[in-house]
């Protein structure tokens, strides 16, 4: 990642800037982030944009080391519902935009993505969402089996597709996104740093939140954003808020670079959830969800999904049983009961902002929904956007588990459009 104009800060100048040395917090603070991940980080940066100067930022680890650094950021548009791709695509627009806004090169590259499908039912829930897709200016594409294979050869002698839809999404590289953050907020200033620092209790009264006790001592403040994704509910329950989100592992292996094969980003949900790309420097990535996976912080990968992966992998897609994995990891999906996240403010505590539950989609939303968030954080004015993930859509008296349907069409069919 390459610097547009003035001279790219080092990771060392960008570590002492942000102050990442050690020694305590301050006393108090404007607003206190919880994580440093791409919520976090894209929070801090659009409420400094606003005018906002005393922003601490706290976390357990350093700069994306939870789901940030664990996964391979698609930034897909194409969604199931009509107001969830209007939001995907301002999303998406974001990204495009990224780079200019930073001066920063974060490796947003429009590589395509391919949706296959293996049933016939699986068609026909697609083709009024394609249809949907292309009213509203996406350029998505339902193809037949012949043409499938024909744009995604990688297939062939595989399982039976029964088509695919196939659009011009992109991936960005999430490492870059999160040094061109770290980078911006280390030159305007305005943004402190605790890393390292793990929250230990969330100080109220009657009135809302009054500061974060953290393993380095005790922040005042009047204005915390939960955005530390798998962990998320541990931290609102610290804070006596009640959230229904719920995290869930997911792990991903890479093979060593290979001769370009794999022209879109590939994602399948037959006979379980799977995908798999290849990255700029060839490497294949991939993946397929195991429907049983408990509900955890568990970050270690395991033998029983190398098995699972290689063996699915093999009946999609036949010529990738030779390559050589060297790597596996496992990161977590923050997951509420309706698969979107949770971003605002909750009447159960003044002050206390969410910003999690992104349910896997939280590289694409993030930016995104931080600029609105800030902007409401800021003026008052809610945009209409963020209806849809208002944390206190759900009952607050109930304890609500979070969905685990293996059908990922259902997921959202009883909220068309």
């Amino acid at each position: 990642a390459v610097r547009r104009g003035a001279r790219t800060l080092s990771t060392r100048e960008v570590g002492r800037l942000l102050g990442t040395t050690g020694g305590p917090p301050p006393a108090s603070a404007e607003v206190v982030i919880l994580g440093a991940g791409i919520g976090g980080l894209a929070i801090a940066r659009e409420l400094r944009a606003r005018g906002v100067r005393d922003i601490l930022i706290v976390e357990r680890g350093y700069p994306g080391s939870g789901a940030t650094g664990r996964n391979v950021a698609r930034i897909r548009a194409m969604q199931l519902t009509e107001a969830l791709s209007h939001v995907a695509r301002a999303c998406q627009d974001k990204y495009d935009r990224m780079g200019d806004d930073f001066g920063f090169n974060v490796l947003f590259y429009r590589l395509g993505y391919a949706w296959v499908l293996y049933d016939p039912d699986e068609v026909e829930r697609m083709r009024p969402i394609v249809e949907m897709h292309r009213r509203i200016g996406i350029h998505s594409a339902l193809l037949d089996p012949d043409d499938t294979l024909r744009r995604l050869p990688i297939l062939r002698g595989g399982d039976e597709v029964a088509g695919s839809v196939l659009n011009d999404d992109a991936i960005v590289h999430h490492d870059a996104v999160v040094y061109a953050h770290l980078e911006h907020l280390a030159r305007v200033g305005g943004v402190g740093f605790a890393l390292g620092t793990a929250v230990t209790g969330i100080e109220r009264d009657d009135s809302g939140v009054r500061g974060v006790r953290t393993s380095a001592g005790t922040i005042q403040t009047g204005t915390v954003v939960n955005a530390t994704g798998g962990w998320s509910g541990d931290l609102s329950t610290m804070a006596g808020v009640v959230a229904p989100n719920r995290p869930y592992r997911r792990e991903v292996l890479v093979t060593a670079p290979i001769q370009r094969t794999v022209e879109a980003a590939i994602t399948f949900y037959r006979p379980m959830e799977g995908w798999f790309n290849q990255t700029l420097r060839g490497e294949i990535v991939m993946g397929v969800v195991d429907p049983d996976e408990p509900a955890g912080t568990e970050q270690r990968s395991t033998p029983a999904f190398l098995r699972r992966t290689a063996a699915v992998m093999i009946q999609k897609a036949p010529a990738l049983g030779d390559v050589e994995v060297i790597r596996q990891w496992a990161g977590m999906y923050d997951i509420t009961p309706d698969h979107l996240p949770l971003v605002g403010p909750t009447a159960q505590l003044p002050g206390w902002w969410q910003a999690n539950g992104w349910s896997g989609r939280g590289m694409l939303l993030a930016p995104f929904l931080a600029e609105l968030l800030a902007r409401q954080m800021t003026s008052g004015d809610r945009h209409d956007m963020l209806e849809m993930f208002d944390p206190d859509r759900f009952d607050p008296a109930v304890a609500v588990a979070a969905e685990t349907a293996t059908d990922y069409y259902a997921r959202y069919a009883r909220r068309q459009p």
